[in-house]
Formats: C-alpha cells, structure tokens, sequence
C-alpha cells in the first residue's frame, strides 16, 4: 500500500508542487488584476467539471469499477457528459458579453475527458500523469506569458487547457482503446435525473473549495480573492493528495481495514498541514504563497484545522458511495454546506476580514465530519481514528521544540517536519501495509 502511494505521490506531488510555486510567482509578479480572473475562470472550470458529471459520473464509476461491460457503461457517460456539454456551448452564446460566460464554451472539451475510467479501472498511475499534465501545462504557458507577454496571461491560460484537455483526452482513448468523442444524444440526459443526490453530494463538495470563490468575489477586493484563491487552491491540493489515496484503493474502500489505514495517512498528512500553519505560520505563508500574505495567519491555521476535521472520516466520503448510501450522504451533505454558507453570509455582515472565508469552512467541515461520523461510523470505528489522531498529534512536539530552539526559517521548518513525518511513519508503517492489488 505505501509503495503505491508513494508512486501516485512522487507523480502528483510534482504537479502540486509546481501549481503553488508557480501561482505564488504569478501573485507577486502578475497583474493583480488578471490573476483574480483566473481564479474565477478556474472557480468557473471546476463548476464546470462538476455539474457535467453532476452524480452521473460518481454512478458511471461504481458501474465501471465492479461490473463486466465497464465499455458500454462509459460509452453510456460520455454520451451523457457531451450532451449535457451542448447547453453550455448555448449559454456561452447567449451571454457571450457578459463576462467570465464566454468561458462556458470549453465545456465540450472537459466534458470529453474520461480520466476517471482510469481510476476506475484500477490505473491510477496513469491518471496522475493526466492530472500532472492538465495542472503543469497550462502554468507553464501562464509563467511565459507573464514574462514575455503580460497582456496576454489569461489567454495563454484557457488556450493552453484547451489544448491539454484535447491531447490527454486522446491520449486516454486510446490507452482504453474507446473512442473519445460519443454522438450526443437527448435520451442519455436521464442520467442525470435518476442520479441528482449524486449530483448533489458532488456540487455540495465543490462549494467546499473554489466554489466559495463564486461568492466572495461579491465582497472582495481583487488583492483578498487572490488571497482567497491561493489559500482554497492549497486546501484543494490537501483533498486532492487524499483523493488520490482512495482512487488508488477505490475497489476495496468497503473494507473497513482499508478505510482506516487511508484515513490515517490522511491523519498524518492533516498534522503536518496543522503544523505549518501554527508552528511555522510565516515561513509557511512565504514559502507557499509570498511574504505579501505573510499577515494572515487566521486563515491557513482555520485550514489546517480543517484539514485535521476533514480527514478523521474522509473514507466515509468513497464508501457511503459504493455502499449506495445516496439519500442519507446528501442530506449530510446539504446540512454542512448550509452551515458554511449562512456562516460566511452572516459573519459577513459585521466584518469584511478575509479570515471569514476559512472559518466558513471550518465550520462546514465540521458539521460534516459529525453527521458522517455519527451516521456511517460505529462507536468503536470513531474511537479507532480519535486514538490515532491524538496519539500521532504527540509528533507535533517536533516542530514546537525545534522552533523553540531554533529560529523560525525554512532550514528549520523542512527539517522539523522531516523528523516528525519519518517518525509517523516509522511507527505506523506495519499497521499501514495491505496487500496490494491488481495494476500496481
């Protein structure tokens, strides 16, 4: 198991790694301006990518996954994404004036992407590259830009996603041997009907993200949604290290040995996250984001304790879906993102401070984690994580005590986390070993 994580780490590590330096330089050298464009375009994408897999795709991957004739169950998908894609491709026309709307029109691009198949299929190596790709691409093209042709760094950022979705996307096809492109069809929208608590569940998880984005850009300055972007993204790069953990077990996420060794690594990966954003708070903030940001400690620590919420139960996410727990994980997942919103719309009221964001999210996740814990988890299944959690947070005395003695800078900062990462691993790696599975 840690192996394979390894590998699918190494790879996507990469990629994540490359993001947020990249979009720190962009903060400190870009136009202010055009980088908060790109966190709405971006914000727009993923809102995008969600509402054209809505819970349509979740249900392709369950039926992809355990079932024989996966072939005709993503050809059914794919046609069902492509149409969906079309009345995109229709709004964007209508609105094409308005805006960010004119950017609806690369639906059809994103909509022809079948990387989940991949992940589905028990190949989630190769769906890393994809992702590396997709992520890498189009920040190099950006970071030329910015240098040689600042007037043209939002260009260069669409343009190049185009094209990166259009070349991976037949690249995957062909690794599937399927074709990339399905005749669109009226019919293969009733997918999406039989599958709106999916649906639901998936949007509800976007607006845990960038998807706040969509609001605070209404109560904001450009300098705070930059801001606003650049923290959310690393959160995002958190979930998506962990997503990355379940896609690669995603065939055995119903066995609860699986579920509790993926979510402490997610545990231990939420304490190194904690850990920066207390102990290390500025070095942090300028390592990953710029010293211009270095004042908004709130911020990154409501994250990291997030994270830490999140991940105590973040495998109750995968199996209450491939236990079909549909009704039950939406209405959880309703509830929690209510909470957020009317947080983040009241607090708003009295304050116009950035920090307002995290603890929106904070309060969210919190929410959430409770009613999937009290709903999916029995008590000893909760005892099991709450014990690895305040056992394994005794490592943070690593990073406490050589802060203490040493001062606070980046030599510091790697080495404390270093120590506490390898000695989390030393103690954990024997109850963390599984048998692997197929295509490793």
């Amino acid at each position: 198991m840690i192996k394979r994580i390894a590998i699918l780490f190494i790879i996507t590590g990469a990629g994540y790694g490359f993001s947020v330096l990249a979009f720190k330089y962009l903060a400190g050298h870009g136009e202010v301006i055009q980088l908060a464009t790109i966190a709405e375009v971006e914000s727009l994408i993923q809102l995008m990518i969600g509402l054209i897999g809505f819970g349509m795709q979740t249900e392709a991957i369950r039926n992809i996954s355990f079932q024989g004739n996966w072939k005709e169950k993503l050809a059914e998908a794919q046609t069902a994404r492509i149409t969906c894609s079309i009345f995109f491709v229709a709004v964007a026309a209508v609105f094409a004036t308005k805006g960010n709307y004119l950017y609806l029109a690369i639906a059809p691009f994103l909509a022809s992407s079948a990387d989940y198949a991949l992940y589905a299929r028990g190949y989630p190596v190769v769906g890393a590259m994809v992702a590396l790709a997709r992520v890498a691409l189009p920040l190099v093209a950006s970071l030329f830009a910015s240098i040689f042709f600042p007037m043209y760094l939002l260009i260069a950022y669409v343009v190049t996603t185009l094209i990166t979705y259009l070349a991976t996307n037949l690249f995957i096809s062909g690794f599937l041997k399927t074709p990339w492109f399905y005749r669109p069809t009226l019919r293969s929208m009733t997918m999406y009907v039989k599958t709106i608590p999916l649906g639901i569940i998936n949007l509800c998880f976007y607006f845990f993200g960038l998807g706040i984005i969509l609001f605070a850009q209404f109560f904001f300055v450009a300098e705070e949604l930059v801001l606003t972007f650049l923290a959310l993204k690393f959160y995002l790069i958190f979930k998506g290290a962990i997503r990355v953990i379940q896609q690669a077990f995603v065939s055995r996420m119903k066995e609860e040995e699986v579920c509790l060794s993926v979510d402490k690594i997610c545990i231990m990966m939420s304490l190194v996250f904690f850990g920066s954003t207390v102990f290390f708070s500025e070095t942090f903030i300028s390592l990953f984001f710029g010293k211009q940001f270095a004042d908004q400690h709130l911020l990154f620590i409501s994250l990291g304790i997030s994270a830490i919420v999140f991940s105590l139960f973040c495998s109750g996410n995968t199996r209450a879906l491939l236990e079909r727990k549909d009704i039950p994980f939406m209405k959880i997942a309703l509830t929690s993102v209510s909470f957020s919103l009317i947080t983040l719309f009241i607090s708003i009221q009295f304050s116009k401070k950035v920090e307002l964001v995290g603890l929106s999210l904070l309060i969210g996740e919190s929410v959430f984690a409770i009613l999937l814990g009290a709903s999916f988890f029995t008590k000893e299944q909760i005892l099991n994580r709450l014990a690895f959690l305040l056992t394994f947070a005794t490592g943070l005395m690593v990073p406490f005590l050589l802060k203490s003695l040493w001062r606070e800078n980046i030599f510091s900062y790697v080495v404390s986390f270093s120590i506490m990462g390898a000695l989390m691993l030393l103690f954990s790696y024997r109850k963390l070993a599984l048998p692997e599975t197929p295509h490793d």
